[in-house]
């Protein structure tokens, strides 16, 4: 039996009765139906729905700063204490930032974190959704720590000295879990696209679950299978079915020296047209089979990066890029690396979330009151947008300009490290060098959104026989999957296909054809540019389309939406075609960028070309170091 509501009754992500579709948000509010965005004893932004990560409120000011050129002129009067140190940004870096200052300076020294969010840990947000009682605990951006072999001494020390250690998910995370259930991987066609719905194996690289080799080693027959069943010219089907078999040259004759430089050069869609000689329809499936990974399409990612993750047609090209450390991808808290910003918040806070170790912080209830006491040595500050950090003419301490409520705040500190989004840097600090905000601007961040849709229950998905399906229609979100099957503490991941369930989502805005940094800017104006109702449209005939022939209903069976949006998402690790080669985490513009400008350090993944949580913690350990040696 349907339940009384339709899916217009969706308000803010929850659904609710008929009857509070009749109220204004005010009203709404007051019934209990919208959170109360009031810092103090019920705050708490995790269990918040509908459009999150960058929503409303938090990039306005930063905004008028950046592109409209708004200015903001410091209180004359000190509206704050003075600190030894200020952190602009409460993102991973930021809270590693004030766990290494502590360490180095003394316990007793005072730190004060501004962020501009509602929340804190930047991208390594939290997601909570209620299901008929039963809370189920996701992520809402950074989603793991990926490859912990290759962490630095001090990234994976820092780890430890919070509780968590990484060798500990080799039991908590169970990665048999849909190999037991006979469940794989999926390629979803939709018909508005294709002409013909269909959903069938996945014989395409996975971002999630490393390439699917087990497909390819598996004999012709089943790969010819599996492209027969595509709803794809039946011309194209053998030309498809010999680039998924492989042990084809599609560079014969060309030396090693031009083969690098043609797929360094060359997109890899355009390297399927120019030399794999692949149909247009066989291109248009593999176009965004990479988008959680690069944010743009094929059309603008070279045909070297396809071939350092052995993308269809590669196998023979002669030349390869190092892939460096490969670890299975299972170093995942529920909540992703959210809980790696919580363990560090425990560590400077300890009254603001309760217990000791890493099961039991899984479960532990955040207690934001506490995050800005005076009495604090650390304090965490949310819903305030710095605007100005400027160093005092003697040198010795920096004045930082934010605002809160509407208000402007001064602090005046010994110390600053930018944690935040680094292309607002210039705008923030006004002393930086003209070479400096040019070597920030050659970045830019990469747009996406991540959905968190909560289930009754995941029948349908054991029934279609996929845990996860990769979409290459046109469809908002390119990619579904059941959550990771990861148990830890009190909480456990759901063994019945009647438990509710969490599935996550990837949507990268775009706009094809373009270069890839370009496309990241234009995919950044689009992405502000769309509300909830827009991206719910979609999730429905998605959900509809793929699993409604398994029985799945979605009036019936989806409890809640949660969309991270991050218009300012990844950092920038020299993605594109042409880019210089020497170009890396340890080499290129953003070396330049990162300058210390007196006593401001600059510290976030930007500052390190590494989209990874070492990266952010690294980062924060380098703009440590750099004040530390001035005191």
């Amino acid at each position: 039996m349907k339940r009384s509501f339709s899916r217009r009754d969706f308000l803010n992500g929850v659904a609710i009765g008929a009857a509070g579709l009749q109220l204004t948000p005010l009203e709404a509010m007051a019934e209990g139906l919208l959170p109360d965005t009031v810092l103090g004893a019920d705050y708490y932004p995790p269990a918040w729905t509908g459009m999150r990560g960058s929503a409303a409120g938090t990039f306005e000011i930063a905004h008028a700063l950046a592109r409209a050129g708004q200015t903001f002129t410091a209180p004359e009067a000190q509206t704050d204490p003075d600190y030894d140190l200020v952190v602009v940004g409460g993102g991973v870096s930021g809270l590693s930032a004030a766990k290494f200052f502590r360490d180095r300076a003394g316990s007793s020294a005072r730190i004060l974190i501004v962020d501009n969010h509602d929340d804190f840990g930047g991208h390594a947000r939290r997601n909570e959704l209620s299901v008929d009682g039963k809370t189920l605990i996701g992520y809402g951006g950074s989603q793991a720590i990926d490859t912990p072999s290759a962490y630095s001494k001090v990234a994976s020390q820092l780890l430890r000295d919070v509780g968590i250690y990484v060798e500990r998910f080799n039991q908590y995370f169970d990665q048999d879990f849909f190999d037991k259930r006979e469940m794989g991987q999926g390629l979803y066609f939709d018909a508005a696209t294709y002409g013909r719905r269909a959903l069938i194996d996945n014989p395409i690289y996975d971002w999630w679950d490393r390439p699917l080799i087990d497909l390819w080693g598996s004999g012709d027959k089943r790969l010819t299978s599996i492209v027969n069943q595509m709803p794809i010219p039946e011309a194209d089907k053998p030309s498809f079915s010999r680039l998924l078999i492989g042990g084809v040259d599609y560079m014969e004759g060309k030396t090693l020296e031009e083969r690098e430089a043609i797929l360094r050069s060359t997109s890899y869609l355009q390297w399927l047209d120019e030399y794999a000689a692949q149909p247009a329809s066989v291109r248009q499936v593999l176009q965004d089979s990479w988008l959680p990974m690069m944010g743009a399409g094929w059309e603008a990612i070279s045909a070297w990066e396809a071939a350092l993750y052995w993308f269809p047609g590669t196998d023979e090209v002669g030349v390869r890029p190092d892939h460096g450390v490969e670890e299975p991808y299972i170093y995942k808290f529920p909540d992703g690396n959210a809980s790696v910003a919580r363990a560090l918040v425990r560590h400077l806070i300890p009254g603001a979330i309760p217990g000791e170790t890493m099961e039991d912080l899984v479960t532990a209830k955040a207690d934001y009151a506490q995050l800005d006491r005076a009495e604090n040595p650390v304090r965490i500050r949310l819903n305030s947008t710095v605007v100005q950090a400027r160093n005092t003419p003697d040198g010795e301490f920096v004045d930082v300009v934010y605002v809160r409520e509407g208000a402007l705040h001064r602090v005046r500190a010994r110390h600053v490290v930018m944690a935040c989004y680094n292309q607002i840097v210039p705008h923030v600090c006004p002393e930086a060098s003209d070479a400096q905000k040019a070597a920030i601007a050659e970045a830019t961040k990469i747009p996406f959104v991540l959905g968190t849709f909560a289930l009754r229950n995941w029948q349908a998905f054991q029934d279609a026989g996929y845990y996860h399906a990769y979409s290459p229609g046109n469809v908002m979100f390119q990619y579904l999957r059941l959550d990771f099957p990861v148990s830890l503490g009190r909480y456990q991941y759901p063994q019945r296909t009647d438990e509710p369930i969490l599935v996550t989502a990837w949507h990268s805005p775009r706009e094809p054809g373009l270069p890839a940094k370009d496309q990241y800017r234009a995919g950044r104006a689009k992405l502000l540019q769309m509300s909830f109702a827009d991206f719910e449209r979609d999730i429905f005939a998605h959900f509809d389309g793929m699993l409604g022939p398994h029985g799945f209903d979605v009036e019936r069976d989806m409890a809640g939406i949660t969309l991270n949006r991050w218009p300012h998402g990844y950092a920038y690790e020299y993605e594109g075609v042409g880019i210089d080669p020497s170009y890396g985490r340890y080499s290129g513009p953003h070396i330049a960028g990162r300058a210390q400008i007196g006593r401001i350090s600059i510290a976030n993944s930007d500052s390190e070309a590494h989209a990874y949580i070492d990266g952010a913690i690294d980062a924060a350990d380098r703009a440590v170091n750099e004040q530390i040696r001035l005191a």
